[in-house]
């Protein structure tokens, strides 16, 4: 009797397919979503990082050249 009232609440093969698209592809697409995000912001602190390099390096050329600027000035003053 108990064997009949647990087997009738078993879930056969149709059921199971139901319940893994139901629940089963939301929790995998919540997945990769925050897989995305993840990747996404470290992407964007690599970005960040190689601009903040790329802009000191601007700013170096930048002085080199005017320094070289204003010798330049002076010698064609003279």
């Amino acid at each position: 009797m108990i064997n009949n009232i647990l087997a009738f609440w078993t879930p056969g093969p149709i059921e199971l397919l139901v319940i893994l698209i139901l629940f089963g592809v939301p929790v995998l697409l919540i997945i990769l979503f925050f897989r995305f995000l993840l990747r996404n912001k470290r992407e964007n602190v690599r970005l960040r990082l190689e601009v903040g390099k790329l802009a000191d390096e601007l700013e170096q050329v930048r002085k080199k050249a005017g320094g070289a600027e204003k010798e330049n000035s002076s010698d064609k003053s003279v």
